[in-house]
């Protein structure tokens, strides 16, 4: 009964007589996990060790070593099979006394975890390359528990406290500790933590000092309350900051440019208008016939200080184009 039991495992499972070098038992499913027969184990004792990947064996060998009787010894490794494939297992082993001949006994059970071990790689590889992603932006990120404790930072943001506060944060830091230099920094960081961790989601502008240069960032900052799976519940608060202060430099000078061309377009439309009005109405009255007509004199001399007024307001365009730009207000 015992045996058609264990048979009908899809774990193998075989015992070992170390005194007469014998299996035995040896369950059919090891053919399954490794492509080898029973028989192939009972030919060839050390068959077992012979599978082990090279690339692990000797490390294998030599934690395998007998334990303590009754010490169950378990290990996860790659071995070849019969037709080359390498797989990754679960290898428990046990020392017994079998008190009714008095041997030594090892009993072992083996589990094909490959699937298992290539899901687990694939989520190290996943993960890996979004933390070098993360890592590789010059924005911020991090997130905090309710207890306003780090859980996660990227190297940006460990920078940029490192720098604001002169210690660099890790996991499990209090985040309001590190939040600012003043307690009225570090109070208005907490207000925007506790409005996301009540379920507010939200972007926010905040203003902060650059260590160095002493000069003001601005950034554009997103908190992002965390639930747990069943949604009911905030766990934390996610955080991501970008660095804005280009951005808001460069449209501050739009909205200069902006009011220059307005002023043009009014100097343009009002104070150009008017002499360019009177110059073409001295044109109108102008003796052409005659150009030796006495009032064409007084025309000629009204025209030349309509035109120094021309001259004056076109050198007054020039200065809000050029000069008022390199000498803002």
């Amino acid at each position: 009964m015992l045996t058609d039991l264990l048979a009908a495992l899809n774990d193998c499972v075989w015992a070992f007589d170390t005194n007469t070098q014998t299996h035995l038992f040896i369950s059919p499913s090891v053919h399954a996990i490794l492509e080898y027969s029973p028989t192939d184990f009972q030919q060839n004792n050390n068959l077992w060790n012979e599978i082990i990947d090279l690339r692990d064996r000797e490390e294998v060998l030599t934690a395998t070593k007998k334990p303590k009787v009754g010490k169950w010894l378990e290990s996860t490794y790659r071995v070849v099979t019969k037709h080359g494939k390498v797989k990754w297992i679960t290898h428990k082993k046990r020392f017994l006394a079998d008190e009714s001949t008095g041997h030594n006994i090892i009993l072992n059970i083996i589990k094909d975890v490959s699937d298992d071990k290539h899901a687990q790689d694939e989520i190290v590889w996943t993960k890996n390359n979004l933390e070098a992603l993360i890592n590789n932006t010059e924005d911020l990120t991090w997130s905090i528990d309710r207890d306003g404790k780090y859980v996660y930072m990227n190297t940006a943001y460990r920078k940029r406290i490192t720098d604001t506060v002169g210690t660099m944060p890790k996991e499990g830091d209090d985040a309001y500790v590190h939040s600012g230099s003043t307690d009225q920094v570090r109070d208005e960081w907490r207000s925007y933590y506790e409005r996301a961790l009540s379920g507010e989601r939200y972007i926010t502008l905040h203003e902060s000092p650059n260590p160095n240069s002493k000069a003001h960032s601005h950034f554009e900052i997103s908190f992002n309350p965390i639930y747990k799976a069943n949604k009911n519940e905030i766990m934390g608060v996610g955080c991501f900051a970008r660095d804005i202060t280009e951005r808001l430099k460069t449209e501050e000078a739009l909205i200069e440019q902006n009011e220059r061309l307005k002023n043009i377009a009014s100097l343009s439309s009002h104070e150009l208008r008017r002499p360019v009005a009177s110059m073409l109405g001295l044109m109108n009255i102008m003796d052409r016939q005659n150009f030796s007509n006495p009032e064409n004199e007084q025309i000629i001399e009204h025209l030349f200080t309509v035109t120094r007024e021309i001259d004056d307001v076109i050198r007054l365009i020039v200065n809000k184009t050029f000069i008022d730009k390199k000498n803002p207000s």
